[in-house]
């Protein structure tokens, strides 16, 4: 198969892509203000047992970093002389989510007191090309994709089905709920092969935008209606063999007699939503804070010499004012010392312009 890891550097963050037969099955990104403030799977710690829950059969780790990690004992149970307090090594399994923290495994590691890293991960694209030994990485403005564009889709909560049609994809706290609405699409046969074709498209990009936008967790598929079973059965079928790639560990449901497909894919970490949205669910104050300085880059890229004015809202402005990412210095040893920043009265979160001065 045919896969490529595309990688973009900007200021403030980096983005990456996997790419599957031509199309971006998966997105990721890593934050400049995050750097050694989460735990990052496959990071090895040393960490001290804060307690211990024989109920769970499970301890909570102090690793020095975020929340408490969860270090589950498995079936062997927990091992002999261990309690709290007590110095251990332990591999990122699962990140954080949520108000949910890491989960860890049990490693060999050298003596020592203190919670530490031991072991930090590799950056994003090493991390990504480790995952999928078959993939070439590349720079994103080396190909045709467009990642503004995968990220803006893959925060939108309409999605075109192939073909035609719709997804709806609504986020609760309780599970994730897809609606697959025809939006006009026709197909010759009657509406019983129309359900058929849409529901067989639907069930593919469903299983492409939960793995996008790294869905977890149950989540449950309102398909158009189908009469025979046998129809519901191949829809079933597509549901499941379209997550034949993912790293996740997913299990399909039959479809119920309503149509409703259901499934429960296993957590790896944060959603992108969880990462680039506030709770409100509009985009982050930081996330256009990005947005907007990687408009800056390039439009100084383009317009060599020039010097640039760059205008944001409010909130943005004293975000960017604080430069708790050091994104001044970052910008000026890529564009030189040619830009300014301007706060503009009324601007909504995510507006900003970018003028000569």
């Amino acid at each position: 198969m045919n896969r490529l890891i595309v990688i973009e550097e900007s200021i403030g963050e980096t983005r990456a892509a996997v790419v599957e037969n031509g199309r971006i099955a998966e997105l990721h990104i890593d934050r400049w203000s995050e750097a050694g403030s989460r735990a990052v799977e496959g990071e090895i710690y040393r960490g001290r047992v804060k307690r211990v829950e024989p109920s769970l059969n499970a301890a909570f780790v102090d690793i020095g970093i975020g929340e408490d990690a969860f270090l589950p004992f498995g079936k062997a149970g927990r091992p002999k002389g261990f309690h709290e307090g007590l110095a251990i090594g332990v591999r990122v399994s699962r990140e954080a989510y949520a108000e949910k923290g890491a989960n860890l495994a049990f490693v060999e590691v050298d003596e020592g007191e203190a919670p530490e890293c031991l072991e930090p991960a590799p950056i994003l694209a090493q991390r990504l090309v480790r995952a999928h030994g078959d993939a070439e990485a590349v720079w994103a403005d080396e190909t045709e994709f467009d990642l503004d564009a995968a990220f803006d889709e893959a925060l939108d909560k309409r999605v075109p089905i192939p073909g035609g049609g719709s997804l709806y994809i609504e986020q609760t706290r309780a599970m994730t709920v897809i609606d697959v609405d025809a939006d006009g699409r026709k197909a010759p046969g009657g509406a019983q092969k129309l359900s058929q074709q849409l529901n067989q498209s639907a069930a593919k990009e469903a299983a492409r935008q939960i793995r996008l936008r790294g869905l977890g967790g149950i989540i449950a598929i309102d398909f158009v209606h189908m009469r025979a079973q046998p129809e519901r059965k191949g829809v079933e079928q597509t549901l499941r063999g379209a997550f034949r790639r993912d790293r996740a560990k997913v299990d399909v449901a039959p479809l119920s007699q309503f149509c409703v497909g259901e499934l429960a894919r296993q957590r790896r970490g944060r959603t992108l939503g969880e990462i680039l949205l506030d709770e409100t669910g509009r985009r982050s104050v930081e996330t256009c804070a990005i947005d907007a300085l990687r408009r800056l880059e390039r439009e100084a890229s383009h317009d060599r010499g020039k010097r640039q004015v760059l205008e944001v809202s409010p909130e943005v402005f004293t975000w960017l004012e604080a430069d708790t990412i050091g994104w001044r210095e970052a910008l000026t040893e890529r564009i030189g010392p040619r830009f300014e920043l301007a706060e503009r009265e009324g601007f909504a979160r995510d507006r900003y312009a970018v003028k000569r001065a």
